[in-house]
């Protein structure tokens, strides 16, 4: 990588073009409303954070980063749920910044800035970005994980920053641990199996660091949770493919679910929203203008290509039909394993090493994913950098036999920031989002003792943030625990018809049933 100053344009534009998307997002979650309720765990975990009774501490192992973070703008005074989207919404920021200079590392600057538009421009990342999900922030610290470490194989002081992203992005969301294989195999591939003395220095430097960060983390969350590191009970169920309950909504052993959805995971025109999580559906042009020009890149890249098979490669390409044959018989860790080992194998001595860790990234996330039967189509934006640098490698194959080679990157260019801006219009026009604090916003203007009334509800989580207090979960189908709870109010998502409550109002779908008092 060639890095000086004419490249700060590029990044300055990167950086702008994302203040300005980010911005425009927050606005419009501000607008829609809190679709995931895992957000609302977050934004109490950071309460707790600045010393507030949550009366629950069970999830404080969540996202131990961005609660953190979150939890200092509430300090601040910003007791709303924007501070965690202006949380998430910076990370995506110093994501896309990011990812230019990764695709730098391979790429000239047009082809990088290309890059850069294109993934921040993907529709499944739109779909969350900045409105306090964790999956863009994670991915943005990993970009840098990588990019760091591919900068330690000629400057070594890198590897500071490369085990110290790696880190943070763990504990911004735990599967980022996919990573490190992709991190180790860049190492092997340019050092073998010998850690060089000009390395050890920085590498000891960079473990102290995460080992001081990780340790500070640990013992907080360890205290604060009573002794609770659920995190570990995820990655053992995440690798065995076991967590999760066929109750749950997104409960699905659909082992293509990501391959098969992935063209509207690039382009979509129709976001509808199915058991309270966006889908995604209807791929537009765009969709297939991209996987256009993947499939005849990938065939001029192999034309160009002399594959010359020895020994070596006939093992790795071995290991790598064995994972895929036995897929889904052993635990996602294993299938992992066994990839990584194959494109170890294959990558000696080989001109494209830089593509197979990109394939290892690719891989190891559609494995781990596909494996696990909890399915939700934000679980694979971690790909997305992987696959920005396959969809760029395609182009540049394509310029290399056009005469006009910037015509290709300025039309991505500009589509992918139209995308950027049209996509909100795509999505569902619903205000049901919006109801648990407008509910909420009602029971608090008219009982000026509602803190120390009983309310009932058919889910805890947005009430416990709203109302502040604790609230009793009670389903909406249990009519008969509706009528004898000792309950002041019952929030319903429902209309219900009961004996013992009348309906005290009724905003954006969301009902609110007063006790009535004989």
């Amino acid at each position: 990588m060639n890095l000086n100053l004419k490249d700060k344009k590029e990044i300055i534009f990167v950086f702008v073009f994302s203040c300005i998307l980010i911005g425009y997002y927050i606005n419009f979650n501000m607008n829609l409303g809190i679709y995931c309720s895992d957000i609302f765990l977050y934004l109490r975990n950071a309460l707790y954070f600045t010393g507030t009774n949550i009366y629950s501490t069970y999830d404080i192992f969540l996202s131990p980063v961005i609660c953190f973070l979150t939890s200092l703008l509430f300090r601040a005074g910003l007791v709303d749920r924007l501070a965690i989207y202006i949380v998430t919404g910076i990370f995506a920021i110093l994501g896309n910044v990011g990812m230019y200079l990764l695709l730098r590392t391979r790429f000239d600057k047009l082809l990088s800035l290309t890059g850069a538009i294109v993934y921040s421009g993907l529709a499944l990342s739109l779909t969350w970005l900045a409105n306090g999900s964790l999956d863009v922030p994670s991915v943005a610290v990993t970009i840098w994980a990588i990019y760091f470490t591919i900068r330690a194989m000629d400057t070594p002081k890198y590897y500071v920053g490369a085990i110290v992203m790696f880190v943070i992005s763990f504990f911004t969301r735990y599967n980022t641990g996919l990573i490190l294989p992709v991190i180790v195999l860049c190492y092997i591939y340019h050092n073998s199996f010998k850690i060089n003395r000009k390395d050890l220095k920085y590498m000891l430097i960079g473990l102290a660091i995460a080992a001081i960060l990780s340790t500070i983390i640990l013992v907080t969350v360890n205290t604060m949770s009573n002794g609770n590191l659920g995190f570990t009970d995820l990655l053992a169920g995440g690798a065995g493919g076991t967590l999760g309950s066929t109750k749950d909504a997104a409960y699905n052993t659909d082992l293509t679910y990501y391959i098969v959805n992935f063209p509207n995971f690039i382009s979509s025109s129709s976001i509808v929203f199915v058991k309270h999580t966006p889908a995604l559906e209807n791929p537009t042009i765009l969709s297939g203008l991209v996987l256009v020009i993947m499939a005849v890149g990938a065939v001029l890249w192999a034309k160009k290509c002399n594959f010359e098979l020895n020994k070596e490669k006939i093992i790795g390409i071995i290991l790598l039909l064995i994972a895929l044959v036995t897929f889904n018989h052993f635990s996602s860790f294993i299938t992992i394993i066994i990839t990584f080992l194959g494109l170890l194998i294959i990558g000696k001595n080989s001109k494209n090493q830089g593509g197979l860790m990109m394939a290892g990234w690719l891989l190891a996330n559609f494995i781990f994913f596909s494996y696990y039967v909890i399915k939700v189509n934000r679980y694979i934006i971690p790909a997305f950098p992987a696959f920005t640098y396959f969809l760029m490698v395609a182009v540049e194959e394509i310029n290399e036999r056009i005469p006009k080679k910037k015509i290709l990157p300025i039309v991505l260019i500009v589509l992918f920031i139209v995308q950027g801006f049209a996509f909100t219009m795509t999505f569902e026009d619903t205000r049901y989002y919006m109801g648990p604090e407008e509910i909420s916003d009602y029971i608090i203007s008219n009982n000026d003792n509602y803190t120390d009334m009983i309310i009932g509800t058919y889910n805890m989580r947005p009430y416990h943030w709203y109302l502040g207090k604790n609230v009793t979960g009670i389903p909406n189908d249990r009519i008969g625990s509706i009528e004898s709870a000792s309950i002041d109010y019952y929030i319903s998502h429902k209309e219900l018809n009961l004996t013992n409550y009348t309906e005290e109002t009724n905003i954006d779908g969301i009902y609110l049933y007063k006790r009535i008092i004989n």
